[in-house]
């Protein structure tokens, strides 16, 4: 059983445009997954669960197998034994690829003990799972370049020093954000105009 929840995103192994794109202080990629690495191994314990929102390596310049075969490097270098992964615009389709993590999901929504109701996607979202009754969204993707809504935070590496950010303070964290509880839901894309798409075809009504 794991002794520890821990999450992060948008590590970008590998990935050497990660740097001037993202703004991080590394002079190359191989200082950049050596930092993110020293960092997962000093916080998150063996037995811990690294919960990892997408993006694990980057686009690699030679190829899908290039980028699979550096993500089975830096994984080999990582001591945490359970890895769960939400997988990220960059995360190659690949069994090889997903061989290397505990599980892989597109998206994951669970209760915490104390029924609070945790979403983890790799895509910010406006809406989601138990929104309006004070649920939570950790996503990654947007690299710090988003204001936060509600109850959602960016838990990518950028915001987060580079380093894995511990679950549960997260969350107890976040339960005391504000959430926004609607009496009647709001109207702002109702009742559109066909008119204002002239060529979009429209089914008969029947006389």
């Amino acid at each position: 059983m794991a002794r520890r929840l821990w999450v992060t995103a948008d590590t970008h192994f590998g990935e050497s445009d990660a740097i001037a794109t993202f703004g991080r202080p590394f002079p190359d990629a191989s200082a950049m997954d050596g930092a993110m690495v020293d960092a997962i191994n000093r916080r998150v314990g063996v037995r811990d669960r690294l919960l990892h929102l997408g993006d694990f390596c980057g686009p690699h310049p030679e190829g899908r197998k290039a980028q699979v075969a550096h993500a089975k490097a830096v994984r080999s270098r990582i001591r945490c034994r359970r890895i769960v992964l939400i997988r990220g615009n960059h995360d190659p389709d690949s069994r090889p690829f997903e061989r290397l993590f505990e599980r892989v999901h597109d998206l994951l929504s669970w209760r915490a003990s104390d029924r609070l109701r945790v979403n983890a996607c790799h895509w910010p979202m406006r809406l989601w799972r138990g929104q309006f009754r004070g649920g939570v969204l950790l996503h990654g993707h947007a690299h710090g370049g988003l204001s936060r809504m509600g109850r959602s935070i960016d838990v990518g590496v950028d915001c987060w020093r580079f380093e894995p950010v511990p679950l549960e303070p997260l969350l107890a964290w976040m339960r005391r954000m504000p959430f926004d509880d609607p009496t009647e839901w709001p109207r702002m894309q109702r009742d559109m105009d066909p008119s204002a798409l002239p060529d979009l075809p429209l089914p008969e009504v029947a006389s």
